[in-house]
C-alpha cells in the first residue's frame, strides 16, 4: 500500500509531469525530423539521379532520329529502342506530340498510347535553368516520377515532338532497398538513435536538478505546517527560485518571531490569572468566615443579607478555583497522571457530592455504570470534568426532572455521558458554549454559571487526547466523551 502511494505521488509530482511533457515532445519531434528527413533524401535520390541523366533524351534523340523517321511502328524502330532497354531495363521511352500525348511507345508500355503527359513539366525541364528535380505523370498509372525530355522530330513526315524518358519505374522501392543495404544510412540512424538517447537523458536530469530545488522547499513548506517554525532554507542563487526560498524565510522568522510572542503573552496571561486566582482565595475565606459568624448572630432580614453575601463569596470561590485549575490546564508542559482506576466507583462518589444539591432542587440524580469499568487517565480531572457537567446538568434541570451519570464499554475504549432533562442548549449555541465566560440567553437569566465550567471540560478532554460532544434539543441535553480502557 506504501509503494503504491508512492508511486502514485511521484506520478503526480512536477518533475513527472515535466519529464512525461518533455519525452513526448522529443520524440515527437525526432519522428517529424526523421520523417522530413527521409522524404529530403528520397528528394536529394531523384534530385541526383535527374540531374546526372537530363541530357540522357537529347542523345536517345540522336541516336533514334533514323529509326523514329522510319516510322514509330517500324520495325527498325522497335529494333532501335529494344536495344537500348537491354542496356538499362528500367527506362520507360515515349514519343509526344506537341500536345504532350503518347503517340509512341513499345514493348510493354504500349497502355500508354493516346495517355497524356503536362508539357508544363516538359517545358519547365526545357529552360536553360531548369528547377529540379521536376516531375511528371508517368502513363499507364506509373506515378509520378523524374524524366529527361529533348525534342524529336518522327514519322515520314518529320512531325514534330518530344523523346520523353522516364529514368526509374520505382524510385521509392529502390530508396527502400537504399536505407537497408547502405552503411551511411545505417550510420545515420544509429547517430540519430543515441542523439535522441542522449537528449533524453539530459534533459531529464537537468529537470532532476532543476525540481530538487522545488522539492526542497516544498517540503521546507510542510515542516513549518507541522510546527517547526525554525525551518530555513539554504539560498544559493538570485533566480526565481531563490527569491522564493528567501521570502519564505523572511516569512518563517516573522512567523517564529510572532509565535514567540503570542506564547510569552499566554505565558504572562496564565501567570497572571494563576496569581490573582490564588490571591483571591485568602480574603474570600476570611470573608466567608466572617459572614459565618454574622449569619450565627444575624436575625430577620439580616439573616437573608448574610445569605446573599455568603452565596456571592461562594460563586466567587468557585470561579478562582475554575480559573486556577484552567490556567494549570493550559500549560503544555504539565504532564497528566495518568493511572488505572474504576469508573463506577468514581461515579458513585460524584453522585454522593451532589445529591444534597440535586435533592435541594428536586431533581434526580441517576447512576448507570453497574458494569464494571476501568480507564487509564488523571483522576482528578475526570473527576472535575465530571462535577461540572453534573453542576451544569443540575442547574439547567428544572423540578421534576433527572441526570444521568452513564458509563458504557466501547471498541474504543469507555464513553461517558451525563443526559439531563432541562431546557436545552440552542442550536447556534452549541459551537459556542465551550468557550470562556459564554453563557446561553437562559443561563444568564437563571443567573448561574461563571461560563467556564464546560471550557475546562473541553479542555481536560482535550489533554486525553479526545473530544467533549454535545447533543441538545428541547428536551435536554446530552455531554459525552470518551476515555482508553486501563
Amino acid at each position: 500500500m506504501n509503494s503504491t502511494h508512492a508511486v502514485g505521488r511521484i506520478s503526480r509530482s512536477l518533475y513527472a509531469r515535466l519529464a512525461l511533457v518533455y519525452l513526448v515532445s522529443l520524440i515527437a519531434l525526432s519522428l517529424a525530423t526523421a520523417w522530413i528527413a527521409v522524404g529530403q533524401f528520397d528528394q536529394l535520390g531523384r534530385e541526383w539521379l535527374q540531374r546526372n541523366q537530363i541530357d540522357l533524351a537529347t542523345h536517345l534523340a540522336r541516336q533514334l532520329r533514323e529509326p523514329l523517321a522510319e516510322g514509330l511502328d517500324s520495325a527498325v524502330a522497335r529494333n532501335a529502342v529494344a536495344r537500348i532497354k537491354s542496356i538499362n531495363p528500367v527506362l520507360s521511352i515515349y514519343v509526344l506530340d506537341g500536345s504532350g500525348r503518347v503517340v509512341g511507345a513499345w514493348g510493354g508500355h504500349r497502355c500508354a498510347l493516346g495517355q497524356r503527359i503536362s508539357t508544363d513539366a516538359i517545358r519547365g525541364l526545357l529552360e536553360k535553368m531548369p528547377m529540379l528535380p521536376a516531375y511528371a505523370d508517368l502513363p499507364c498509372d506509373a506515378g509520378r516520377n523524374v524524366f529527361s525530355v529533348a525534342r524529336v522530330d518522327y514519322g515520314p513526315q518529320q512531325a514534330h515532338g518530344y523523346l520523353f524518358v522516364a529514368l526509374e519505374g520505382n524510385t521509392h522501392m529502390s530508396m527502400a532497398r537504399m536505407w537497408q543495404t547502405s552503411s551511411i544510412s545505417r550510420s545515420v540512424l544509429i547517430a540519430g538513435i543515441a542523439a535522441l538517447l542522449l537528449s533524453a537523458g539530459a534533459g531529464l536530469l537537468l529537470f532532476a536538478l532543476l525540481t530538487r530545488r522545488f522539492s526542497r522547499l516544498t517540503r521546507a513548506v510542510q515542516r513549518l505546517a507541522d510546527g517547526d517554525h525554525s525551518t530555513r532554507i539554504a539560498v544559493r542563487s538570485d533566480d526565481e527560485i531563490g527569491r522564493t526560498a528567501r521570502a519564505f524565510n523572511d516569512m518563517a522568522a516573522t512567523i517564529e518571531a510572532q509565535i514567540s510572542a503570542l506564547r510569552e503573552n499566554d505565558r504572562q496571561r496564565r501567570e497572571l490569572v494563576a496569581n490573582l486566582s490564588h490571591d483571591f482565595r485568602t480574603p474570600l475565606t476570611a470573608l466567608r468566615g466572617y459572614a459565618q459568624k454574622l449569619r450565627e448572630n444575624a436575625t430577620g432580614q439580616a439573616v437573608e443579607q448574610v445569605d446573599a453575601l455568603l452565596a456571592n463569596v461562594g460563586r466567587l470561590t468557585r470561579l478562582a478555583e475554575q480559573l486556577s485549575l484552567l490556567s494549570r490546564l493550559e500549560i503544555p508542559e504539565r504532564a497528566l497522571h495518568i493511572e488505572p482506576f474504576p469508573l463506577a466507583e468514581l461515579s458513585y462518589d460524584i453522585a454522593i457530592k451532589f445529591r444534597p444539591q440535586a435533592e435541594a432542587r428536586d431533581v434526580e440524580l441517576r447512576v448507570d455504570c453497574s458494569t464494571p469499568l476501568s480507564v487509564a487517565a488523571d483522576l482528578e480531572l475526570v473527576d472535575r470534568a465530571l462535577s461540572n457537567l453534573i453542576d451544569n446538568a443540575l442547574r439547567a434541570t428544572d423540578p421534576g426532572g433527572h441526570v444521568t451519570l452513564a458509563a458504557a464499554a466501547t471498541a474504543g475504549g469507555v464513553r461517558v455521558s451525563v443526559t439531563d432533562t432541562g431546557i436545552g442548549i440552542p442550536a447556534e449555541d452549541l459551537g459556542l458554549v465551550t468557550q470562556r465566560f459564554y453563557r446561553t440567553r437562559a443561563a444568564r437569566k437563571r443567573g448561574s454559571g461563571s461560563g467556564l465550567g464546560l471550557a475546562i471540560v473541553a479542555e481536560v478532554c482535550a489533554r486525553h487526547g479526545t473530544r467533549l460532544e454535545l447533543a441538545s434539543d428541547a428536551h435536554g441535553t446530552t455531554a459525552a466523551f470518551e476515555l482508553p480502557s486501563a
